[in-house]
């Protein structure tokens, strides 16, 4: 009789633990097939990695060798990862850094799954104890529906793989906010609290805000809770020991950082804060359509964070409803002023995500319970059909953003691809020349990391000039169908440097407010040539903008400024092209060649670009007399237009004009000596 008193007891406690651990193992089960087969690596990791590898080196925690600039906003990324190499290289461990940060990375994403389950456990209506065994079975089931909301959800799975600090960012941040429920109401100083939140500012900057969010809250709760009728008196009691001591043990260590950044790199903040800092009107429409895109997505356009306000009727959980919902709706203010994030897939909004998704989901079982407290029965069935219906709608979003996800993921693997083509080539460069080249460019991550040469970043995040001292072009920021957010750049100093080459993501099309800056730039075309390289890779030639030599710059050809709306149309002309190039529709042909009429118009100095980029157009389009007309009248007109001759052989070649091929590549080589792989040229 005593076993079986002490049987039904056991099973309530164990069997709940033994179903969590399942659906956990299940959640993770459709989480990490699903996280390897997006596998990739963001561009932007490598930027850390370089940083990594030069300390490692011996050359200090730097990006160019002899130039202390704190471009990376990762800190602790950078420390774990250097301790990782570190800890290889000494006991000869074959691990590749890019490898150990993309382990990290999901490693981490993991353990969000795992820290959201104890968050939503947390916010808990009922006292276990008290209730039947399928209560607390359905209890469980709706604090893990959570986890799976975010485990299933494109934002998760694109992080949670790119190599980057996300992951953990999100682990700290949710775990910094369960370790202050946990002890608030000890009403004891906590250092797991404030040791995970000096972790969570080291990881990202942005960690001191919920630090502070959270003690702005915990202040407020004292400050309301207090019976003290003096203002004054109520303030300081509210600004307790407890608060100043927690303030305080955060405070030192980021002071240390701070002080050590001052002196290492001149400056408190890192260099991307000053890069990228900058509240305007345009800076708040771009946050509040990245608020809106995410809304509109998982929130089912700001439902979710309606229906959490019905949560704040319950007395027993309002210090953890009231703390989870400011924490969310200030950090989406904070977003929409930041102008939102300029890489893809939610990067900003997901550490508030796991959030979102508990309260959303803990206020549909509240008013289910509310409604049917009477009703047993119907209240667990209305429970099962509300975790079925979550599910099928996750499930549903989930599946409407995997294209976008699985695009983006394609894109970064091809941008990432190319870079570390470039960085071969010039490596390649570099040997030749037998010294150490320049590239200046915006898309700096897998370029720097796999390259020697001296990276110039013209959007400044890892160079103080610009980032301290940017200077507009006058127009550029005139209706440009650009996308870029960084806004920060100076033309005329990237110029100064002289760089040996200068590179475009886009090829020879500028996509960024700085690449637009330096193109129209007289300099810029008068020092400045492109020239174009083979891939066998990519089965493709690739454009790089190509300094003179000294010999060539003696031709003292003058260069009039432009009217600098002719950047616009040259974009849009190399947009329709390659619209045209992929879908093979004649009737983009027309728009082409319009776009190009206003670059001449707009900037008769360009008229070599416009006849390449018709001559290219009309090529594509299988009128090849007028394409060899138009790439004709270019190539007489600029010498080291490697483009159209190598356009204007094809077509000759086609017609079986071979001498006239062979002086055309004979004139290809001069300027661009790598356009025709070996097998052509054997």
């Amino acid at each position: 009789m005593k076993s079986d008193l002490r049987t039904g007891p056991r099973l309530k406690i164990f069997l709940p633990k033994i179903y969590v651990l399942l659906i956990l193992v299940l959640i993770g089960y459709i989480f990490l097939p699903y996280m390897m087969n997006v596998k990739f690596i963001q561009d932007d990791a490598f930027t850390s990695l370089r940083y990594v590898r030069n300390f490692l080196a011996g050359k200090g925690l730097v990006f160019n060798e002899g130039e202390h600039v704190e471009g990376f906003t990762n800190f602790l990324w950078v420390m774990i990862l250097s301790g990782i190499g570190f800890t290889a290289k000494v006991f000869r461990f074959p691990v590749g850094l890019e490898n150990a940060a993309q382990f990290l990375s999901i490693f981490f994403g993991v353990t969000v799954l795992i820290v959201t389950y104890f968050l939503s456990r947390r916010i808990n209506f009922r006292n276990d104890d008290e209730e039947l065994l399928v209560e607390r079975l359905l209890n469980e089931t709706v604090n893990l529906l959570p986890v799976f909301l975010v485990a299933y959800s494109t934002p998760m799975i694109y992080w949670s793989v790119s190599g980057m600090e996300t992951s953990l960012f999100v682990t700290l941040t949710l775990l910094s906010v369960l370790m202050y429920l946990k002890k608030s109401a000890s009403g004891k100083f906590s250092f797991s609290f404030v040791g995970i939140s000096v972790l969570n500012t080291l990881i990202r900057p942005e960690g001191m805000f919920f630090f502070f969010i959270i003690i702005l809250y915990e202040f407020a709760e004292n400050f309301i809770r207090s019976d003290t009728q003096s203002f004054v008196k109520r303030f300081k009691k509210s600004f307790g020991k407890k608060i100043i001591f927690e303030i305080t043990f955060y405070i030192i260590p980021i002071l240390l950082l701070t002080i050590f950044r001052w002196f290492y790199y001149g400056y408190p903040l890192p260099n991307t804060f000053y890069a990228k800092t900058e509240f305007t009107l345009q800076f708040l429409n771009r946050g509040l359509n990245y608020f809106f895109d995410f809304a509109s997505v998982y929130l089912i356009y700001g439902l979710l964070l309606l229906t959490p306000v019905i949560l704040f009727s319950s007395r027993k959980l309002l210090k953890e409803i009231s703390l989870l919902y400011l924490i969310v709706v200030s950090w989406i203010i904070v977003v929409i002023f930041l102008g939102g994030d300029v890489l893809p897939i939610n990067r900003f909004f997901l550490p508030i995500m796991p959030l979102i998704f508990i309260l959303a989901v803990k206020s549909f079982h509240f008013l289910i319970e509310k409604l049917l407290s009477k009703q047993k029965a119907f209240c667990y069935a209305a429970t099962v059909l509300l975790s079925t219906a979550i599910v099928f709608w996750c499930v549903q979003v989930f599946h409407q953003e995997e294209t976008t996800m699985l695009e983006k993921r394609s894109y970064e693997m091809g941008l990432v691809t190319k870079m570390k083509i470039y960085a071969d080539w010039v490596n390649h460069q570099s040997e030749i020349q037998k010294r150490k080249m320049s590239v200046a460019m915006s898309t700096i991550g897998a370029f720097s990391c796999f390259s020697n040469a001296r990276v110039i970043d013209i959007v400044g995040l890892t160079d103080a000039y610009i980032a301290h001292y940017p200077k507009e072009t006058p127009g550029i920021n005139d209706e440009l169908p650009l996308l870029w957010k960084e806004r920060h750049y100076n033309a005329d100093y990237v110029l100064s440097l002289k760089p040996d080459f200068i590179i475009f993501p886009a090829g020879a099309k500028p996509s960024a407010f700085a690449e637009c800056a330096i193109f129209v730039q007289p300099e810029f075309q008068k020092t400045y040539y492109t020239q174009i390289f083979y891939s066998e890779r990519l089965n493709q030639l690739l454009p790089v903008f190509t300094r003179h030599t000294d010999e060539v710059d003696e031709r003292n050809q003058k260069y009039e400024p432009c009217n600098v709306k002719f950047i616009k149309h040259y974009i849009l002309a190399n947009n329709y092209f390659l619209d045209l190039t992929n879908s093979g529709s004649k009737d983009l042909l027309n728009l082409v060649l319009a776009e190009c009429d206003s670059i001449s118009f707009f900037c008769p100095d360009r008229l070599t670009d416009a006849l390449t980029i018709k001559g290219l157009a009309y090529y594509h389009a299988g009128a090849l007399t007028k394409a060899e007309e138009f790439l004709s009248q270019a190539s007489e007109l600029d010498p080291a237009n490697s483009i159209s001759r190598f356009y204007l052989q094809s077509i000759y070649a086609r017609e079986g004009k071979m001498g006239e091929a062979a002086r055309l590549i004979a004139e290809i080589k001069k300027y661009s000596p790598d356009t025709f792989p070996d097998f052509v040229l054997k």
